[in-house]
């Protein structure tokens, strides 16, 4: 059975119910996330998506990155993805939000922020593989290029929030 979203307006209200690939297809606005696990050390979980993704397929990417699921609320997806994705569970505080559009993405992405030092266990049908950066190694890396859009835009918020602490 196909994964069921939110179909939401820019202001993040809800319009109605869509399928994944209708929200891909059609370019509908729908709900997202992401979740950036941080160590002890001050280290980042930055993943390489697998092959197997209709979108941004080998490119880097934030520890978890999900669609909300119909039923669910951002934070219960975000700690669903967390477990399945990298096999934490751990408390996990929301950060901040933005809305992007890159084709064939049209979302708006909740942040999340989950500070653990358990040793995550990669899903290897989600990810290649994934490991532990510096906030100067992830910088280095957004400036390559090679990655999610959701990383991407998703890292400022995180970078901000850090600056404040």
């Amino acid at each position: 059975m196909e994964e069921m979203l939110y179909h939401v307006n820019e202001n993040d209200e809800i319009l109605g119910k869509i399928s994944r690939s209708e929200a891909h297809s059609k370019g509908l606005l729908h709900r997202c996330g992401v979740v950036f696990l941080l160590n002890n050390d001050g280290k980042v979980l930055i993943n390489k998506r697998s092959s197997g993704h209709e979108t941004f397929p080998f490119c880097y990417d934030s520890s978890v990155s999900f669609h909300v699921t119909y039923g669910e609320t951002y934070e219960d997806s975000a700690e669903r993805e967390t477990e399945e994705e990298i096999k934490i569970k751990a408390p996990l505080k929301y950060i901040g939000k933005f809305l992007h559009r890159d084709p064939p993405e049209y979302q708006i992405v909740s942040v999340f922020l989950c500070i653990a030092n358990d040793e995550p266990t990669i899903d290897s049908e989600e990810f290649l593989g994934g490991k532990f950066l510096s906030i100067k190694e992830v910088e280095k890396i957004i400036q390559n290029k090679n990655i999610t859009p959701w990383l991407r835009d998703g890292w400022k918020i995180l970078i901000k929030h850090l600056k404040k602490k």
